[in-house]
């Protein structure tokens, strides 16, 4: 499932990124993907070599994540994966609600012939994706989805073109992918995981008729799915999963 993306003929996420752009992509698939895990320590140097990137565009990176609020930085220990904090990611997500519309809006009103075009080879992508009903969907499955996901997002704030909306929305992102890839590997079910990729093509479709109520509602249900992961997350998952920090259950 991993190969959809270029099997349907989208372009590579990272073309055209500087070495600081592609530093922090790389960086910021290792934190949503659980591979720098919440709450650990690194440094610089261990992070550039997970990256395969030299120092400077590692720095670079860095500092930006530190401004998502994704790393925190600390003077002579290097840096440290924020901790998953439930409580205030359930609070940012009627921020991220409202913010969402907005770029909906502007996305429709200023997506190219281009956009439009790479948003129905997301569709067919995601489509594929959720024909798979007859098997089980794998962990490799999920992160084929993660990053699709991480395209739409991209796309549609490429394509709803304000700087602001995108510094903003970007790191919000980031923290709700996070939290959706713990979700569904930990708690969901193939029916849940279908559901969140049918979620995903709504937006989608309604936004390539340019049909604004449409799109909004199911942008909303988007966020609703979203919301209804944390009960689970909170009374099912080990704790430190969400703070590497906290030493691990025995049962």
């Amino acid at each position: 499932m991993n190969q959809l993306s270029s099997e349907k003929g989208l372009p590579p996420s990272t073309k055209g990124f500087s070495q600081g752009e592609l530093a922090y992509e790389r960086i910021e698939s290792l934190l949503t993907h659980m591979e720098l895990r919440p709450g650990e320590y690194l440094t610089l140097q261990a992070v550039q070599e997970r990256v395969g990137l030299g120092r400077t565009p590692i720095v670079e990176a860095v500092r930006k994540l530190s401004d998502d609020t994704l790393v925190e930085v600390r003077a002579g220990r290097g840096l440290k994966v924020v901790p998953i904090d439930l409580v205030r990611e359930r609070e940012l997500l009627s921020l991220r609600r409202d913010m969402e519309r907005f770029a909906i809006q502007r996305t429709i009103n200023n997506a190219s012939p281009l956009h439009f075009s790479q948003m129905r080879r997301l569709c067919e992508s995601l489509e594929a994706l959720n024909l798979a009903r007859e098997t089980a969907l794998t962990a490799e499955d999920i992160r084929s989805f993660n990053e699709l996901d991480h395209r739409m997002d991209d796309l549609i704030l490429a394509a709803a073109s304000e700087p602001f909306l995108g510094r903003t929305l970007r790191p919000l992102h980031t923290i709700y992918r996070r939290l959706g890839f713990l979700f569904l590997t930990y708690c969901g079910t193939d029916e849940l995981i279908h559901r969140n990729i049918t979620l995903h093509q709504d937006v989608l479709r309604a936004i390539l008729d340019r049909d604004y109520p449409e799109a909004c509602k199911a942008s909303d249900g988007l966020m609703d799915f979203a919301a209804n992961m944390f009960p689970p997350l909170e009374m099912e998952l080990d704790p430190s999963l969400l703070d590497a920090s906290i030493k691990p259950f025995m049962q």
